[in-house]
């Protein structure tokens, strides 16, 4: 029978003994760490590591979320693994800065795990996943709870497009510019390798134009939990107040079978649901398109050419780093000693550069239009 079952559990800051605490009562409401992990199991251990940015701005899976999940497994098994493919990093040398910058490294080194790369990759339903995911017996998942300008939400099904090694996510951004285009990849690569668990931290979470440094924090002060990764991201949309299908990777997931077809087919553990819903939660601006409705094909491309947005670069911001340009799965961005130019009629608006810019330089701007509609 399908686990529809997902804990929600109170924590109120990344102090060790209370992530520990919250961790294990949110995988105790499930029944325990021993009904997702037999002994001397092999497990991966798989955060959101985006980018290079350190715990306190946010963006990745904080690392003491990642310790009290790896002292949770100890007691079951001592093989353990963690790793992951931030978001355009493909070189050894990078991926080490986004360990050590996020605080990751740290905490693995202290715990006695062993960081993996995922640089190399086997074709598996046709996208280029790491060997790590199958290679190991179990796979515990645990994304962070984000707005995506993209998605609407990245956390437990969004997260796993970190399988995809290295710098083979650009070319499948560029074949699926669309967001539910790419959200059929996403669920794709879920059926290929569904999670054994999916621990979220949602102590701080992100509002606003996430999932990088344009978004902005908001404390959530919770830990969610559950073994049916589109139960708790159904659950999470709920939270930030919105329809758990207007998230496309929940609705791609929900017509394949892959979840329930109602909220209320989800048995909430840990406290009532309206408990820890937001009192408001700001969606990225360009999460218009994401809810627009299914229609004719037509209509459809002509209402998204006046309900378009634009990125663009905030010169006072940005360092000319030069990530956005390497992140630009469309070529659209150059970088000059004059600055940032994006190259408008290339520019397929996947809002990849707005996601891994580490100085929050990049914002999306609505066109006169969609100015005019959104007042």
């Amino acid at each position: 029978m399908t686990d529809h079952r997902v804990s929600l559990v109170r924590c109120a800051s990344y102090e060790t003994a209370q992530v520990q605490a919250a961790v294990e009562e949110a995988v105790c409401l499930l029944g325990g760490i021993e009904c997702f992990v037999k002994p001397g199991e092999k497990v991966l251990v798989k955060p959101n590591l985006l980018t290079d940015a350190e715990p306190q701005k946010g963006v990745d899976t904080h690392p003491e979320v990642v310790r009290a999940v790896i002292r949770l497994l100890r007691p079951v098994t001592k093989h353990i693994v963690c790793g992951d493919s931030p978001s355009v990093w493909g070189e050894k040398k990078d991926i080490n800065k986004v360990y050590e910058v996020s605080g990751i490294r740290r905490v693995c080194e202290e715990e006695g795990v062993e960081l993996v790369y995922f640089t190399k990759s086997r074709l598996v339903k046709g996208y280029p996943l790491t060997p790590w995911a199958f290679s190991c017996d179990r796979l515990v998942n645990v994304p962070k709870f984000k707005t995506h300008g993209f998605t609407l939400l990245t956390a437990c099904l969004k997260n796993l497009f970190g399988l995809v090694v290295g710098m083979h996510k650009m070319k499948i951004h560029f074949d699926h510019p669309k967001a539910l285009d790419l959200s059929r990849v996403i669920v794709d690569i879920y059926e290929a390798r569904r999670p054994d668990l999916n621990i979220v931290d949602g102590i701080t979470a992100m509002e606003g134009d996430g999932p990088g440094s344009a978004g902005t924090l908001k404390h959530m002060g919770l830990i969610a939990a559950g073994a049916n990764g589109v139960c708790v991201d159904m659950v999470l949309a709920h939270l930030m107040r919105q329809d758990a299908f207007v998230v496309p990777t929940n609705k791609e997931a929900a017509k394949r079978g892959l979840g329930p077809q109602h909220l209320r087919d989800i048995d909430v553990l840990g406290g009532p649901l309206s408990d820890f819903v937001a009192a408001s939660f700001r969606l990225p601006k360009a999460s218009i398109l994401a809810k627009l409705p299914r229609m004719p094909k037509v209509l459809s491309r002509l209402l998204t050419a006046f309900l378009s947005f634009k990125p663009y670069v905030d010169a006072s911001r940005c360092k000319l780093c030069g990530i956005c340009q390497k992140s630009c799965p469309a070529g659209a961005v150059r970088l000059s000693k004059k600055g940032i130019r994006i190259d408008r009629s290339r520019c397929i608006l996947c809002l990849c550069c707005q996601e891994v810019c580490p100085h929050g330089a990049i914002d999306v701007r609505k066109n006169f239009f969609l100015r005019l509609v959104m007042r």
